[in-house]
C-alpha cells in the first residue's frame, strides 16, 4: 500500500516535491477505494437488513398459516421449506454481514491513517515550499553580497592605484628636495672653507 512506501529524501533535506506529490495522489486514490469498499459493506448490510425482515414476515405468515385448515398444509409446507431457505440465507448474510463489520472496523481504521499520513505529507509538502523559498532568498543573498565585494574589491584596486601614484609622486619630489639639499649643503660646506681660509690669513697677516 502506499502508506508503507518510505519518500525519499532529497540532497539539501526534506523530501523531493514529485514523490510527495505522487504519495499523496496515492494516498487520495486509496481513500476513494476504502470508500468503496464502506459502501459495498453497507449494501450488504442492508440486504441482510432486508432479508431480516423477510424472514419475520415469513415467520409471520407460517404462524398465520399454521392456525388454517388442511387446505393450506401444501403452502404451510411451502412456507416451511422457504422459512428453512431464508433461515439458510440468514446465517449466511450474518456471517456475511460480520466479515462486513469487521472489515467496516479495518477500513476506518486504513481512512484515518490514511487521512493523517495525508495530512502529514501536505505538511511536509509546505515545508518543502517554504524551504524553495529559503533557498531562493539565500541564493539571491548570495549574489547580493557577492556583486557588493565584487564593488568593493575594485573599488580597493583602484585606491591602491591611487596611492601608488602618490607614493611615486612622493618618491620622485623628495629625490628632487634631497638634491637640492645637498647642493645647498654643498654650497654651504665650500662658503665656510673659504670663510676659514680667509680668517686663518688674516691671524697670519695680524
Amino acid at each position: 500500500m502506499g502508506s508503507k512506501n518510505v519518500l525519499k529524501k532529497s540532497v539539501f533535506g526534506g523530501f523531493k516535491k514529485e514523490d510527495v506529490i505522487n504519495y499523496v495522489e496515492q494516498l487520495q486514490q486509496e481513500i476513494v477505494n476504502l470508500k468503496r469498499e464502506l459502501g459495498e459493506c453497507n449494501a450488504y448490510k442492508r440486504d441482510f437488513e432486508l432479508m431480516k425482515n423477510e424472514k419475520e414476515k415469513a415467520e409471520k405468515e407460517l404462524a398465520s398459516q399454521r392456525e388454517e385448515n388442511s387446505s393450506l398444509r401444501a403452502k404451510n409446507s411451502e412456507l416451511i421449506e422457504m422459512n428453512a431457505s431464508l433461515n439458510l440465507k440468514a446465517e449466511e448474510m450474518q456471517v456475511c454481514v460480520e466479515d462486513c463489520e469487521r472489515k467496516l472496523s479495518e477500513s476506518e481504521e486504513k481512512a484515518a491513517k490514511l487521512e493523517r499520513d495525508l495530512a502529514e505529507s501536505e505538511n511536509n509538502f509546505s515545508k518543502i515550499r517554504e524551504a524553495e523559498k529559503i533557498v531562493a532568498q539565500a541564493k539571491a543573498t548570495a549574489s547580493s553580497v557577492k556583486s557588493d565585494a565584487k564593488a568593493g574589491v575594485e573599488s580597493a584596486k583602484a585606491d591602491v592605484a591611487c596611492a601608488n601614484d602618490r607614493i611615486k609622486t612622493a618618491c620622485v619630489n623628495f629625490e628632487s628636495a634631497a638634491a637640492s639639499l645637498k647642493s645647498s649643503a654643498d654650497s654651504l660646506m665650500e662658503a665656510l672653507e673659504q670663510a676659514a681660509d680667509k680668517l686663518e690669513f688674516s691671524a697670519e697677516e695680524a
